[in-house]
């Protein structure tokens, strides 16, 4: 259940249930990037953006200039992501307890396969993303 959700669990496959309370629109996220120096128009890249940080090019290759790019939009991969938040189904919640609720990242093919108000399942890797 939602409610047993502990730092134990963070970076492991777990699996929750609940009611999809909020779903969001469709974001893109950036997979693979191109950069181009400002300086002499050197394309750096493909870069691949595994984490939550943009990943950038420290110096140009070609000229050795420092933090001198922008994206290169016609080559760069995207892919889409949305958010749902997952709720404690009414029937897990102790009796004067809130329902919990936790924030659930779908990408590629789950995108859009649920709407509020519905009862799902959901398996992945418990990750942390907290901004101060």
């Amino acid at each position: 259940p939602i409610r047993d959700i502990r730092q134990r669990h963070l970076n492991a496959l777990i699996k929750v249930a609940g009611v999809v309370t909020r779903r969001s629109v469709v974001f893109p996220q950036l997979q693979s990037v191109v950069f181009d120096c400002l300086v002499c128009g050197f394309a750096v890249g493909p870069i691949m953006q595994r984490g939550e940080k943009e990943v950038k090019p420290h110096a140009c290759p070609q000229c050795q200039q420092r933090n001198a790019f922008k994206v290169n939009y016609t080559a760069t991969i995207f892919r889409n992501y949305q958010t749902i938040t997952l709720q404690e189904s009414p029937g897990q919640v102790p009796a004067g307890r809130l329902p919990r609720t936790v924030e659930c990242v779908l990408l590629d093919d789950l995108i859009d396969t649920t709407k509020p108000g519905e009862e799902v399942e959901v398996t992945g890797v418990y990750k942390n993303n907290f901004d101060p």
